[in-house]
């Protein structure tokens, strides 16, 4: 892998090393209860996705049969996407489709499965990926991506984000050993949290995205606690995190929904620790191809779990306890910005 390009800045303030830069884009407990027959009881993922002829996501017979609904209808099918390898909100394990949008998508299936009065509803399927999940929307060659992307990625016109499914925070991910103080209260609580969690960084490198909407805090918290923190660029989170593994860096920052599925797929685990900045991160959404009565079923169905504790279930499901496939305890609890976000969704991501 090309080492990503590393850019040390130091500014003077009062005669204090400051700094400077730029940089972004981002990723079992018992199951909540399922009626049986439920779509959501159905996550299984293809081996291979259905040809594109048989696939009754197509925009033709969308187009005839009225829209997406009428599509599905008319198949008795749902086409889901879903991402490979995205823990904990949407990945592969043992063969099914897996993780905390999945369940929740499972709900919106379950929403359009009732609305149409249909006996069954069949799932169908499909990888999808950061580059191809909104085309694939667009041109309805899947009814859903059920991952949760930042509600500030570029869709084209025929794709859309349902009502918000996750609201993040900004956080650091930095080894476990740069706060041997926390140790015991760690393995407690994944996110470990004081204001100058920042000081923690003096003199060290951190590592951020191009564009990165965390570059004004490291930068403001640089000069004004004088630290003389450096930055480094990466092009993918994955490099970034690189950078933490191997100690080229510090600490990685972003949203922590990026951060808890790389701490999730480490070697170690236990080896990194998240440090709170009590800064708000993106919101996070499910994409649809544009078609005002699938997104009133699914902002519809994203509302009710919200209201009857069915979030917070499956919040506790995939990310406060083992997770398949290799029993992973990703042991997060709910942010402030999260527990706002269930106590008024629409206040929480204004």
């Amino acid at each position: 892998m090309t080492k990503p390009h590393l850019i040390l800045a130091a500014l003077c303030l009062a005669g204090a090393a400051g700094m400077s830069v730029r940089a972004q884009d981002a990723g079992a407990a018992p199951d909540a209860a399922k009626e049986p027959g439920s779509v959501a009881a159905q996550a299984q993922a293809p081996e291979t996705p259905p040809a594109k002829a048989e696939n009754p996501g197509s925009l033709a017979v969308a187009t005839a049969e009225g829209g997406v609904l009428g599509k599905i209808k008319a198949a008795g099918a749902i086409t889901l996407g879903y991402r490979e390898a995205a823990a904990p909100f949407s990945y592969a394990a043992d063969q099914n489709a897996a993780g905390f949008a999945v369940d929740l998508c499972g709900l919106v299936a379950d929403k359009v499965k009732e609305k149409l009065a249909l006996p069954e509803l069949k799932v169908v399927w499909r990888a999808t990926t950061d580059a191809d999940r909104a085309a694939l929307a667009s041109k309805r060659d899947i009814d859903i991506d059920c991952a949760a992307t930042p509600d500030k990625a570029t869709l084209d016109d025929a794709a859309e984000f349902s009502a918000p499914v996750y609201a993040s925070e900004l956080r650091f991910v930095v080894p476990s050993k740069l706060r041997p103080e926390a140790e015991g209260f760690r393995r407690r609580r994944a996110d470990f949290k004081t204001p100058a969690a920042i000081d923690d960084l003096k003199g060290k490198t951190v590592v951020l995205l191009q564009g990165s909407p965390g570059l004004p805090y490291v930068l403001g918290q640089s000069v004004e606690r004088y630290l003389g923190i450096s930055v480094a660029y990466a092009k993918t989170p994955a490099e970034a995190f690189k950078l933490v593994e191997t100690g080229a860096a510090a600490a990685y920052l972003d949203d922590d929904a990026v951060l808890i599925g790389l701490k999730a797929g480490a070697k170690s685990p236990d080896a990194f620790l998240l440090l709170g900045t009590g800064k708000p991160g993106a919101d996070y959404a499910l994409v649809l191809p544009k078609d005002e009565p699938l997104k009133d079923l699914a902002d519809a169905a994203i509302r009710d779990a919200v209201k009857s504790g069915e979030y917070e279930k499956l919040y506790a499901k995939w990310f406060e306890n083992p997770i398949p496939p290799k029993n992973v305890t990703l042991a997060y609890p709910m942010t402030e910005r999260l527990r706002q976000f269930v106590k008024d969704p629409a206040a929480a991501t204004e």
